[in-house]
């Protein structure tokens, strides 16, 4: 039996925003699913090195809430999203390099996103 397919796809960076894609992939990817999680536009900044989450306005609460509640940082999640085997990829940019993301990722067309979305079990955008 094949493992499910499950892509995700980031597109905002903000601290509410940045949770949702990575919960998802990690989770996915320790049911040994085979997971893809594709950051385009905004979202590619949750992959720089010195990205700083700030909560969106009206949601400044939140940094000190998820402390409360002891949650991974986001870094922590990618930490965890790579160590389970998910796949990182940006979409439609002209990076020269990754040299300022803190994994590699590949450069992919959003068509290639798409036709991988059609063929998985789950396809969620946040």
């Amino acid at each position: 039996m094949r493992p499910k397919k499950v892509v995700v796809l980031a597109l905002h960076d903000e601290l509410e925003s940045a949770y949702p894609p990575l919960n998802v992939a990690t989770g996915a990817a320790s049911s040994e699913a085979e997971v893809i999680l594709a950051f385009s536009r905004k979202g590619v900044n949750i992959l720089k090195k010195n990205y700083t989450p700030v909560p969106s306005e009206g949601m400044e609460y939140l940094p000190k809430a998820l402390k409360g509640f002891n949650a991974a940082s986001i870094h922590d999640l990618l930490d965890i999203a790579v160590e389970t085997g998910v796949k990182l990829y940006v979409v439609d940019l002209d990076i020269d390099n990754d040299a300022d993301f803190i994994y590699p990722t590949e450069q992919v067309p959003i068509k290639w996103v798409l036709n991988e979305a059609a063929s998985a079990d789950l396809f969620l955008h946040f």
